[in-house]
């Protein structure tokens, strides 16, 4: 979902998606986009939904966490430390991805400005700082709000195993309402709280609650209620703030109505769970690799080669997300034998 978003939202003429902001505007496009060109229907579907993936991708990230450290006991730095080592080498290799593909692209080394948001990548607050969420690849927003979230875990996990799961709902409830009042009455220009963990803290904290419990159960009323509100959250400013938790009920349901199907075909099983492991290294290089075939996208303009050339760049995209992962896998080494290179040979 979220890598063909990434793809087809850039493409003109673009639907827009209520992602970061609200818009009425952008569900009216996609119906007349709709409308008009139904055999673009893939695109343009994923171009104004599938951003959401993003929200899977959340309560999957915190549901995980719980599973690893909900009966341990863990300290803030030590937590820290192991997250966040896992990223920057990942982050550092993608960077080099972007210099290389911007030296190819531009003829030119990057400038004063990119390399400012370079370094400013490598704190991880930049999803507060104007203009610089999206900066050098759209798509790493993410890093900075998830590292938000993982510094908020351990608090998080205190809270669940003192107050109770029940607590996690409250906590979401709480930050939809804070990120309403902040979003209507803050205007920033560059920012949103949806850069940051104060927008996503509603799903991190569902996904805690759900993992609390002894199994994942959602009553008909729940998920017609989700949906209800997800349905009207597109053409409704003040039900769209609750939209965001809503869609993650829908999916996490029609998630669990797939696993089963999907377990019993060995191929299709085994692409899913290697998609899976990989997919921190597709989340890094797929908003540095679409602009070539955006490009040759918009030339023709012809709804079946888009879509060729979405699925060209998908293939493209896992290629060089193992390569990717190789060359972390190395990095990951390299650090964890004390910075000695290991010979390229054995006797």
């Amino acid at each position: 979902m979220i890598m063909f978003h990434n793809f087809f939202h850039v493409i003109e003429p673009a639907t827009g998606e209520n992602e970061f902001s609200f818009s009425p505007d952008n569900f009216k496009r996609f119906i007349h986009f709709i409308s008009n060109s139904p055999l673009d229907f893939v695109r343009f579907t994923s171009s104004y939904f599938g951003h959401y993936g993003v929200q899977l991708f959340i309560f999957i990230s915190s549901y995980g966490l719980y599973l690893a450290y909900g009966n341990k006991n863990i300290t803030w730095l030590s937590f820290m430390k192991k997250r966040v080592g896992k990223l920057y080498p990942t982050l550092g290799l993608g960077i080099v991805l972007f210099m290389v593909r911007f030296v190819f692209r531009a003829h030119q080394l990057p400038d004063f400005v990119d390399l400012k948001s370079i370094l400013l990548k490598f704190t991880w607050l930049y999803g507060f700082i104007p203009n610089e969420a999206e900066s050098i690849s759209g798509p790493w927003w993410f890093f900075s709000a998830i590292v938000q979230l993982y510094a908020l875990f351990p608090l998080l996990l205190w809270v669940l195993r003192k107050a109770g799961p029940n607590a996690l709902l409250v906590i979401a409830f709480l930050f939809i309402l804070i990120s309403m009042i902040l979003d209507l009455f803050v205007e920033i220009p560059g920012t949103s709280v949806y850069y940051t963990f104060i927008g996503q803290m509603p799903v991190f904290s569902l996904g805690l609650y759900f993992a609390a419990q002894p199994q994942i159960k959602i009553s008909k009323s729940i998920l017609i209620l989700s949906i209800v509100i997800f349905a009207l959250g597109n053409v409704n400013q003040y039900v769209w703030y609750f939209s965001f938790v809503a869609i993650t009920v829908i999916l996490l349901t029609g998630a669990i109505l797939l696993i089963p199907i999907i377990r019993k075909f060995k191929y299709l099983n085994s692409f899913v769970e290697f998609t899976g492991s990989i997919s921190l290294f597709l989340f890094v290089v797929n908003g540095l690799l679409r602009w070539h075939w955006v490009d040759m996208a918009e030339k023709y303009d012809n709804a079946f080669l888009t879509l060729g050339l979405s699925l060209v760049f998908i293939a493209i995209v896992y290629l060089v997300a193992l390569i990717i992962r190789f060359l972390e896998r190395q990095i990951q080494e390299f650090i964890a034998t004390g910075y000695k290179i290991r010979p390229s040979y054995r006797k």
